[in-house]
């Protein structure tokens, strides 16, 4: 190769060089590659196995339908189509039971009635559905939940409630309504009581009573996950120790969650769990706090699996 055309390879390689170099585009790097889309496929990912399927073979006479803890009884034709017509047996009844806190945030609840904070004596889904899948009404179906939740001096006080959602920065969180249906307690029944939901609807329903907040003792707090890109992508949830009551802090306050203002009693002990996606991978965090104030707190979130978090939450009872 003569000097000529030497310089002319060795000028045309140093702008290519350039160019290359300056092409932001080419060092961009390959696309992240999300492992969740929205915190919802968190919580969808760890509850994958919770729904429990029973059978209602015939329909026309009673049904006592045991779960693993929750029994279900339905009078003769107690489930029908909509518009009158007749169902086709036989009946699929799928059931989810709820009685531990770590299993309410598994499954993005808390027991909170708009901004009043709630006790649960127990809660479940159900949904009924005949043999050509769709799914029926309800009418006079009773729910039978053993007392296994800490709810000491709530007893006969639950109420029926019905799942709502309230709104949060990284979407709908399930929260409660009053539900129109007489609740019982009976202290004799099972091993340490039983209540009795005397005519359930489909969907989400709970055995609450109102926390007794007193007047001049209640407070809020606020958490910071510094490392966490936004709020659209992280949420953060307190696990009450007294008693089976979960709040979800859903206000934005500058950089912070917050609970709702008066929701939590001045000296609560609990557990504070921020879950957060940083660029589509699971990030999460604990600490045990007590609440003596308008606290803020820092949650630094850490990269962990799904079978992690749900260790996690399994020790939160």
């Amino acid at each position: 190769m003569n000097p000529i055309t030497m310089a002319v390879v060795t000028i045309l390689s140093v702008v290519s060089f350039y160019q290359c170099t300056n092409n932001e585009d080419l060092f961009s790097g390959f696309p992240t590659e999300m492992d969740f889309q929205n915190l919802q496929e968190v919580h969808d990912t760890m509850t994958l196995t919770d729904t429990i399927q029973l059978t209602i073979t015939d329909p026309t006479i009673e049904n006592i339908l045991e779960g693993e803890d929750i029994r279900l009884v339905f009078p003769p034709n107690s489930c029908t189509l909509a518009g009158g017509a007749t169902p086709t047996a036989p009946f699929k009844v799928s059931l989810i039971e709820i009685f531990k806190r770590g299993e309410m945030i598994k499954h993005n609840i808390q027991t909170f009635a708009a901004e009043a904070p709630l006790v649960s004596g127990g809660m479940f889904w159900v949904r009924v559905t005949d043999a050509t899948g769709a799914e029926l009404t309800l009418n006079g179906v009773q729910a039978i939940l053993p007392y296994q939740t800490d709810a000491n001096g709530y007893e006969n006080s639950m109420q029926y409630f019905i799942g709502t959602t309230q709104t949060a920065p990284s979407g709908p969180v399930i929260s409660w309504g009053a539900g129109n249906s007489e609740l019982t307690f009976d202290e004799t029944a099972g091993t340490n009581g039983e209540f009795t939901i005397w005519s359930i609807i489909g969907g989400w329903s709970n055995c609450d009573a109102f926390y007794n907040l007193i007047d001049g003792q209640s407070t809020q707090f606020k958490v910071r996950v510094p490392n966490a890109p936004d709020f659209t992508n992280t949420q953060v949830f307190f696990a009450l120790n007294d008693f089976t009551t979960v709040a979800a802090l859903t206000t934005v306050q500058g950089d912070a969650l917050a609970t709702y203002t008066g929701s939590i009693p001045t000296g609560a002990q609990g557990k504070i769990i921020a879950i957060s996606l940083v660029e589509g991978a699971l990030h999460f965090a604990s600490q045990d706090v007590t609440i003596s104030g308008d606290n803020t707190f820092d949650l630094v979130v850490a990269p962990g699996t799904i079978a992690d978090l749900q260790s996690l939450l399994n020790t939160v009872n």
